[in-house]
């Protein structure tokens, strides 16, 4: 696939300084997500303040063109997460100690470890908005996270009806591994975002495991902060199951 940063950095510019992006392809698939009420639906809320940077991964001019005649109500800097991890981090210049958010989408990584054609996620595979094809993959993943993919899922419990779950799946021919994150509510899950990550070994489960509960990869709840430690209802915990030997 073509090298498109330099045109993402154009489509940025182009938003900031209010005018119409030059890249109509997309503003298509952007459009064709936001209008779309049950794509719009598998996602849920996140923030613009990345927990790793402790800042705005892209402005308010990027945030407000996203959410432009969306349904909903997003003010600044909590908006709908699909938007936001999808196109809204195309078009970060923000690096991140991880390097930039835009990256998940422009190499193969994520592609490779949820076993597609590499270039599965590129913004210009196909004419299916990017939103909708992330969430063809990651919501099956979430909702029935025992594929057999899977090598480590973690339920974070907040009451009798809420968790956050945190699901980590891998190609076993090439090990490459990616980290799908939602809340799941009764019988609805809503994604929050999903990314490539390096391979897990045991050291990570149990490092994983001894961290306390909290709100996870800038997602926005509705009564806390993001980032901020679940505070759950007694009698209610995390639970796991991890086979990271496939």
């Amino acid at each position: 696939m073509n090298d498109i940063s330099s045109e993402l950095s154009q489509i940025e510019l182009a938003i900031r300084e209010s005018v119409e992006p030059p890249a109509q392809w997309f503003a298509d698939q952007v459009e064709g997500s936001k209008s779309d009420p049950a794509q719009m639906a598998l996602w849920t809320s996140s923030t613009v303040i990345d927990d790793n940077v402790q800042g705005a991964v892209f402005g308010p001019e990027v945030f407000s063109w996203l959410h432009e005649g969306a349904p909903g109500s997003y003010d600044f800097p909590v908006g709908h997460a699909g938007l936001m991890h999808t196109y809204g981090y195309l078009l970060s210049t923000v690096v991140t100690p991880y390097g930039l958010k835009s990256q998940r989408w422009l190499t193969t990584d994520l592609a490779e470890a949820f076993e597609l054609d590499p270039h599965f996620f590129h913004p210009t595979y196909s004419t299916v908005p990017l939103m909708e094809r992330v969430a063809s993959k990651a919501m099956p993943i979430l909702t029935n996270p025992c594929g057999s993919r899977t090598v480590f899922t973690v339920d974070e419990v907040i009451d009798h009806r809420s968790r956050m779950r945190t699901v980590y799946v891998s190609n076993p021919k090439t090990h490459a591994t990616a980290v799908v994150y939602g809340v799941v509510t009764g019988d609805r899950a809503q994604i929050v975002s999903t990314f490539p990550v390096g391979p897990l070994d045991e050291e990570f489960v149990r490092g994983w495991l001894t961290k306390p509960m909290r709100y996870r990869y800038n997602y926005a709840p509705s009564r806390a902060e993001p980032g901020s430690e679940i505070r759950t209802e007694p009698g209610y915990r995390r639970t796991a199951a991890a086979d990271i030997n496939q």
